[in-house]
């Protein structure tokens, strides 16, 4: 079996939902032009969300768990055919308690398919509810590594998002 479909077999096991209730994508609002008050989100001057800090890159680790997000370990109550999230405005600040957040509350505008210099996660988290992949990265990976795995994602899905993400730890890069 090709590449492709083994990503797409397992991308589409673990995404798998059944009767998901969250939040519905409808008409842009007045609340999110996707363009105003960035800033609440992140500070477009802060460079380090995007750029490596370190002198040299991290390595890739050939021997490392897999991280599993297990919904119901985390909160027993927690049932995927009645969860909801919302869409909440620019005026306030959304913070998440996971490392990698797989849902919660987030802008009602979601990020265009694609790569990019740095999408918060404010953005991305609605770009999940939504059934696409996002390929996250350490600013501080190794460029090899990430240019493997991107041409993997873009080669084999149209509906990805591929952005650094800096609060991924030295060990697990990608």
């Amino acid at each position: 079996m090709g590449t492709c479909k083994w990503v797409l077999l397992i991308l589409g096991l673990a995404t798998k939902s059944d009767g998901y209730m969250g939040a519905v994508m409808g008409k842009l609002t007045t609340c999110d032009d996707a363009k105003t008050d960035l800033e609440v989100d992140w500070n477009p001057k802060d460079f380090s969300v995007f750029t490596c800090q370190s002198q040299e890159f991290y390595p890739i680790r050939k021997s490392i768990q897999p991280t599993i997000f297990d919904m119901v370990a985390i909160n027993s109550s927690y049932n995927p055919r009645t969860d909801q999230v919302s869409h909440k405005c620019m005026n306030g600040e959304l913070a998440y308690e996971d490392t990698i957040p797989v849902r919660g509350d987030h802008r009602p505008n979601w990020a265009r398919f694609g790569e990019y210099l740095y999408v918060p996660v404010q953005r991305w988290l609605h770009n999940l509810e939504h059934g696409a992949i996002v390929m996250l990265y350490h600013p501080c990976a190794d460029p090899n590594e990430v240019s493997y795995l991107r041409k993997i994602v873009a080669g084999c899905l149209y509906r990805h998002v591929i952005t650094p993400y800096k609060k991924l730890s030295r060990d697990k890069v990608l």
